[in-house]
C-alpha cells in the first residue's frame, strides 16, 4: 500500500515537473518573439518629444567626417572655385598623382591629356583636351570639382580617388599642361631638353618604342584679322585666301617669280591681282587657326578620331571649299560627336587661311 502511494506521488512530482518545464520554454519563446523596443519613426510616450529615435548630440560628427578645411573636400572658396593646392605639391605628390591619373583618367584623357585616349577612338564621347587655352586657365579647383562631381558625360570618381588623390592628379595635369606649353624660360638654367625617342634610346628601349606625342599646339601663331574693308565681297571660289593690300608688314613677304623682261607690280596692281594658289604666309596664318581651333578634335595630324570625328587629310579636294566654309560657320548638328560653328570666332580672311592650309599635304 505504501509502495503504491510512493508511485502515485513520484508520478505528481514529475508531471508537475514536466508543466514546470513546458511553462518556462513558452515564457523563453514569447519574450524572444516579442522582445519590448523602440521602432525607428515610431512614436512613444517615453520622451517629452513623443519621438523614440533621439537626435545626436549637439556638434556631433561622426568619425572620420569632420572635414574641418572645406577647400580640402570641396575645391572651393565662398562657393567659387579656388586655384591653388591645399598642401605642398613635393615631388611625391607629382608621382602619387601621376599613378592615378594614368590608371583613372588615360582611358578618356590618354596619357598626354589631350582627350584621345583609347576609348574615344573607339566612339565614346570626346573627353576634356587639358591644353586647350579655357583648361589651362582653369583655377585648379575645377579639377578637383570635376573628378568630385562629374561633369558632362564624365561621372564622378569620388569613390575611386580619396581627396588626397584628387589633389594629387590636378597637380599632375597642371605638370602635363606645363610640358606641352613649356616657353625657354620655364627650363633651369643647365637643364638639356631631350625628345622622348632620344630619352627611350638612352634607356636602352627599342627603335619607335617612344615618340613625341601630337598635341595640340595652342601657342601657335595666328594671323591677325584683316580691317573688314579690306575683305573681299565675295570669297574666292577656288578656296585660296584673300590678298589683303601690301601695305605694312606683308610688303615684306617675297614677291612672285617673274620673266626676265617682265615689267615689276606696282603696289596697286599686287593688291588686286590673285596669285594662283596660297601663299606660305597664308598658308602658315591657317596653320595656327586650325591648331588654336580645330585640333581638339581633328588632332594635329587631321586624321579625326573616324567614324565619329572625319578625316581632314585631302578634305578640299573632297569637298570644295564652299562646303567647308559652309560647316566652319553653320556647325553640323547631327551625328554621335556635334560639331560647333565657329562663326563667332572665325572670320572670313581666317577660314580662307584654314581652307588654305588644309589644301596642302
Amino acid at each position: 500500500m505504501q509502495g503504491a502511494w510512493i508511485k502515485v506521488q513520484g508520478a505528481r512530482i514529475i508531471l508537475a515537473a514536466g508543466l514546470a518545464s513546458v511553462a518556462v520554454l513558452t515564457g523563453c519563446r514569447q519574450d524572444m518573439h516579442d522582445q519590448p523596443k523602440m521602432f525607428p519613426q515610431r512614436s512613444t510616450p517615453m520622451f517629452a518629444d513623443g519621438r523614440s529615435a533621439r537626435p545626436q548630440v549637439e556638434n556631433t560628427v561622426g568619425r572620420g567626417q569632420l572635414h574641418e578645411d572645406s577647400y580640402f573636400y570641396t575645391g572651393l572658396v565662398d562657393g567659387k572655385e579656388g586655384d591653388g593646392m591645399p598642401f605642398e605639391a613635393t615631388a611625391a605628390v607629382l608621382k602619387r598623382g601621376q599613378e592615378r591619373y594614368n590608371i583613372y583618367c588615360t582611358p578618356c584623357h590618354s596619357r598626354v591629356g589631350n582627350g584621345a585616349g583609347e576609348i574615344v577612338e573607339r566612339g565614346y564621347k570626346l573627353a576634356g583636351n587639358f591644353h586647350t587655352e579655357r583648361l589651362r586657365s582653369a583655377p585648379l579647383g575645377h579639377f578637383f570639382s570635376v573628378m568630385t562631381n562629374g561633369y558632362g558625360a564624365m561621372p564622378d570618381y569620388s569613390a575611386q580617388l580619396t581627396p588626397a588623390d584628387r589633389w594629387a592628379v590636378a597637380a599632375y595635369v597642371r605638370a602635363l599642361q606645363l610640358s606641352q606649353n613649356a616657353k625657354p624660360a620655364d627650363v633651369p638654367t643647365g637643364v638639356e631638353v631631350k625628345p622622348l625617342s632620344k630619352l627611350a634610346e638612352e634607356q636602352g628601349m627599342p627603335p619607335g618604342y617612344a615618340a613625341d606625342w601630337s598635341v595640340p599646339n595652342t601657342a601657335a601663331p595666328v594671323a591677325p584679322e584683316v580691317p573688314k574693308a579690306a575683305e573681299p565681297a565675295t570669297p574666292a571660289a577656288s578656296g585660296t585666301s584673300s590678298v589683303a593690300p601690301a601695305t605694312g608688314e606683308n610688303q615684306k613677304a617675297p614677291a612672285p617669280a617673274v620673266t626676265k623682261d617682265a615689267a615689276p607690280a606696282t603696289a596697286k596692281t599686287a593688291a588686286l591681282t590673285k596669285p594662283k594658289g596660297p601663299s606660305p604666309e597664308d598658308i602658315a596664318a591657317g596653320k595656327g587657326v586650325y591648331m588654336a581651333n580645330c585640333v581638339p578634335c581633328h588632332q594635329a595630324t587631321r586624321t579625326g578620331l573616324p567614324p565619329n570625328i572625319p578625316s581632314l587629310v585631302g578634305i578640299v579636294s573632297r569637298v570644295g571649299p564652299d562646303r567647308i566654309r559652309q560647316v566652319v560657320t553653320q556647325g553640323i548638328a547631327t551625328g554621335k560627336i556635334q560639331m560647333p560653328s565657329f562663326a563667332s570666332k572665325l572670320n572670313s580672311t581666317d577660314i580662307d587661311h584654314l581652307i588654305a592650309y588644309l589644301g596642302t599635304d
